[in-house]
């Protein structure tokens, strides 16, 4: 996961927040990743934490699709 998303302005903004909502897409399938294994050696706290941050992700996720498909 070495990726930035580069935003140009010259681009679209649409395309420039489809590149954000897939970098997030990422950003959330490793953190589900290290998530398991902290659940696998019982670090509850940490888990936890890292759940939030999940969820925190997920809005963000959702808010931006949102706007890319005109919903709101």
């Amino acid at each position: 996961m070495g990726k930035i998303v580069n935003i140009s302005p010259m681009a679209n903004r649409e395309d420039n927040l489809q590149e954000i909502v897939d970098g997030l897409q990422e950003l959330k399938d490793a953190l589900v990743e290290v998530l398991d294994q902290y659940e696998k050696e019982g670090a509850e706290e940490k888990a936890d934490a890292l759940t939030e941050a999940l969820d925190a992700l997920e809005d963000a996720y959702d808010v931006i699709s949102d706007v890319v498909m005109d919903e709101i």
